[in-house]
């Protein structure tokens, strides 16, 4: 994927903005983690930084001298910063590197590790028909997210909790903003990555990420954050109305189906509203969408948001689906590797009549679940598949007998993440990975801490800090 700004024909459009916005973020960062009582404050930042960027910060990345295939993007940042802590705690450290309580690692840990090694061990299988500097960089990004997690359950607080909540919700925040002035003024204002149609010549929008689907889904994970811990009503609520807009303007179906849900969920099991006002909020809504279909109708229906599903056979989705099936008994246990080869290729351009799709410079299977089948073998498609319900029914259940309120969050985004594989091809070589990777290690931090907490308040009659722990 381009990670490099688009221009027009007075260049790049909006680069001091970012680089303003850049030094905004970072001393609101800083400013936050300085008056905080955190240990790790350089980590603390790094992730506030991280969270609040989104894929702009793809443009802070730079190449090691003399090693030309391997450059320090963000994600590697943090798998290089993390293997830091683990080695400083490991030797230079009287703190623990082993948690205590490691011998009950949850299932969706035990399943992701495996399809960890699974994709290694396919990778590797495949080294006389993949570039080995390939094999490296697709086996670090299975290590990044086991070394995050790793790190973020040692180094968890529930005061890290709160600055990155915030960090989110800000970020969440500018990738509106910048969504609004790219569909009312400028559609290439801080663009980075895709560039697609929504209908006529509105372009869908990315806010500040590379593509319109991170843009969706990262508001949607904002907004359980705004639902679950701002208290107040009227913030709670405008910034919901906000992400909303924000998530309309990326075109983008699957994840105005997936905000439905998850507000669905939080009216149905946390809100729980008198059911007259539920329907008039719903008839209201079903009668703007009713009158804003019958407004641009013609639009709609010529519509790319239309065509692609249903004028369009030969590019169909389901076709991708039946050359994994069709050709995965030749390779079930290992897979092909990756797109570089004859089966995907001549399949691909049979199916698609294009060849840059055929020869993966756009395009893909379109799911997480059968891309890990067809690139990784069969154990890899049924380990990454157990790994995301297991890690769905562990924070369902967490929640169910704790009440964290940060739990019903990463439940929420592992549902979205669940879901969105089926569609879209998100395992962890993308932001969505390593942003899903940050809440599996803050969420396993806050389970051993709510743990530890349970037990010295039964033993001192505290009562649980979590209670209070509220962005606003």
């Amino acid at each position: 994927m381009n990670y490099e700004l688009k221009v027009d024909e007075d260049g790049i459009v909006g680069l001091y903005y970012i680089y303003g916005y850049f030094a905004i973020v970072l001393l609101l960062g800083f400013l936050w983690v300085y008056r905080s009582e955190l240990t790790y404050k350089f980590e603390a930042l790094v992730l506030a930084f991280y969270l609040m960027t989104g894929n702009l910060n793809d443009l802070l990345t730079f190449s090691i001298p003399g090693v030309s295939f391997f450059e320090i993007q963000p994600d590697r940042f943090l798998l290089l910063m993390f293997s830091f802590l683990l080695v400083r705690r490991a030797f230079f450290s009287n703190e623990m590197v082993i948690p205590k309580n490691a011998w009950t690692m949850p299932w969706f840990m035990v399943m992701l590790i495996l399809y960890s090694l699974f994709k290694v061990i396919a990778l590797f299988s495949h080294a006389d028909t993949i570039e080995f500097s390939e094999v490296i960089i697709k086996s670090l990004h299975v290590v990044n997210v086991l070394v995050i997690i790793y790190s973020l359950r040692l180094i968890y607080t529930p005061e890290l909790i709160k600055i990155l909540g915030k960090a989110i919700l800000v970020g969440a925040i500018v990738t509106c903003v910048v969504s609004l002035i790219q569909i009312g003024y400028d559609p290439l204002f801080v663009r980075i990555g895709d560039i697609r149609i929504a209908y006529g010549d509105v372009y869908r929008t990315n806010g500040i990420f590379n593509a319109e689907y991170f843009s969706s889904y990262f508001l949607i994970i904002a907004s359980t954050w705004a639902l679950m811990k701002i208290k107040r009503d009227w913030i709670k609520i405008a910034l919901v109305i906000l992400y909303t807009i924000g998530i309309f303007l990326t075109f983008h179906r699957m994840s105005w189906a997936l905000h439905l849900l998850v507000i669905v969920f939080y009216i149905l099991f946390f809100a729980r509203p008198q059911w007259d006002k539920l329907l008039l909020a719903g008839t209201a809504g079903l009668t703007v969408l009713l009158l804003v279909f019958m407004v641009y109708q013609r639009d709609v229906l010529n519509s790319t948001l239309v065509k692609e599903r249903v004028t369009d056979k030969v590019d169909s989705r389901f076709g991708y689906y039946n050359m994994v099936f069709e050709n995965i008994g030749d390779n079930p246990i290992l897979g092909y590797g990756n797109q570089d080869n004859e089966v995907y290729y001549y399949n691909m351009l049979q199916i698609t009549r294009m060849r840059n799709r055929a020869s993966a410079d756009t395009g893909g299977i379109h799911s997480g679940y059968l891309s890990a089948m067809f690139y990784y073998g069969i154990p890899a498609f049924v380990f990454f598949t157990l790994f995301v319900l297991s890690t769905i029914t562990y924070f369902g259940k967490l929640f169910l007998k704790t009440r964290n309120e940060f739990f019903p969050i990463i439940f929420f985004l592992a549902l979205v993440y669940g879901l969105a594989n089926i569609t879209n091809s998100l395992l962890f070589s993308e932001y969505l990975g390593s942003y899903f990777a940050i809440y599996l290690g803050l969420g396993l931090g806050a389970r051993y801490y709510e743990t530890t907490e349970e037990t010295n308040n039964v033993s001192t009659g505290k009562i649980d800090i979590h209670q209070n722990l509220n962005i606003a």
